[in-house]
């Protein structure tokens, strides 16, 4: 982990002088994690259609050490919980419930549903009773004031689980994935922004930080969402795209598990201080990390395989040090000092 901050200068307190995060209250601040409640290795039915063989349904001692992991070494007060039929509905009920015995209840759970598949049809993942049998259990036994729904694509209708949702959870559903120039809109209360692009673009950080490349991209959605009256959480990144292909790490023009890289060593604190630096204090809620991609990248016969992938790491309760370990590393190490009070400065 060294060589990965031999470039920090100082370490600022909460409200330390003209920091990137003087202004903001960091020890508030969101500190969290996208994952499937169910740790399923290929989490594919249900998101990519329904012809997909069940998922591998959790054990309690699974769950236990992912929690241990998650909201203790990684930092997370809270945690994105999805699923999508991966498992079975009687399979999940029970697992969420585990998830909510093994966190800290200082630790928000938010239980996040995936409504309409990425299949050619958009299909709808669950059936009206099959929503009321859900939230049932989520606003007994995990969340009853809050439910998300997480969707990567803009602006899709989300069908009629949508309205069951709003009339159970009337003052809480949060949008999981929201795209940099969607609107932030009701029925939603709460924004975690992807932010892939922006921080992707540019092979070495140097590239990063010049004209037209990831920086500018990221300093317009920051501003652009400083005029909207709601506040987002900003997505930091572990898996950039494939940069053997540029010259200075343009988008290749496609998403490969099999090619895709770890995000350069330093990008995600270049880019969180940027954030901090960008955003007023009322339009930030702090940070987020996706692990969903993480698991589907790192799995890969090109990178940690089935055995060696990020969600197998977090039910035997190893530390990852994988393909991708040191660009996840950083954000447990941003979410760490963030829980301290702390930002880390770059020179």
């Amino acid at each position: 982990m060294t060589r990965i901050w031999f470039f920090i200068a100082l370490i600022f307190p909460l409200l330390g002088s003209a920091g990137a995060g003087e202004s903001h209250n960091l020890v508030e601040m969101e500190r969290s994690f996208w994952v499937h409640a169910s740790l399923a290795h290929v989490p594919q039915k249900g998101y990519w259609g329904t012809d997909f063989p069940s998922g591998d349904a959790p054990t309690k001692q699974n769950i236990q050490n992912a929690a241990k992991l998650l909201t203790g070494r990684y930092a997370a007060n809270r945690l994105y919980l999805i699923y999508h039929h991966e498992i079975s509905l009687q399979k999940a009920q029970q697992v969420f419930k585990w998830w909510r015995e093994q966190c800290p209840m200082s630790v928000e759970l938010i239980p996040t549903l995936v409504l309409r598949m990425y299949d050619k049809q958009q299909t709808e993942v669950f059936s009206a009773k099959e929503i009321t049998q859900l939230t049932g259990t989520f606003r007994r036994s995990v969340n009853d004031q809050n439910i998300a729904i997480y969707d990567i694509y803009s602006n899709r209708d989300q069908g009629t689980a949508l309205k069951q949702l709003q009339r159970q959870y009337p003052n809480g559903i949060v949008r999981i994935g929201i795209q940099p120039t969607e609107k932030l809109s009701i029925p939603y209360v709460g924004f975690v922004q992807d932010t892939w692009s922006g921080f992707c673009h540019g092979k070495t950080n140097i590239d990063w930080q010049d004209r037209g490349f990831g920086r500018d991209t990221l300093r317009k959605w920051v501003r652009d969402r400083n005029q909207s009256p709601h506040a987002v959480t900003w997505n930091l990144i572990v898996v950039a795209w494939d940069y053997s292909t540029t010259k200075r790490g343009s988008y290749p023009g496609y998403d490969d598990a099999e090619k895709n890289m770890p995000l350069p060593a330093g990008r995600n604190l270049l880019a969180m201080n940027e954030i901090l630096r960008q955003a007023k204090p009322n339009r930030i809620t702090g940070f987020s990390s996706d692990l969903f991609i993480l698991q589907i990248n790192s799995q890969s016969k090109n990178h940690d395989r089935l055995d060696g992938s990020f969600y197998e790491t977090l039910r035997r309760g190893d530390i990852y040090r994988g393909h991708y370990s040191v660009p996840f590393q950083e954000v447990t190490k941003i979410f760490a000092n963030i829980r301290a009070g702390r930002v880390i400065e770059t020179p």
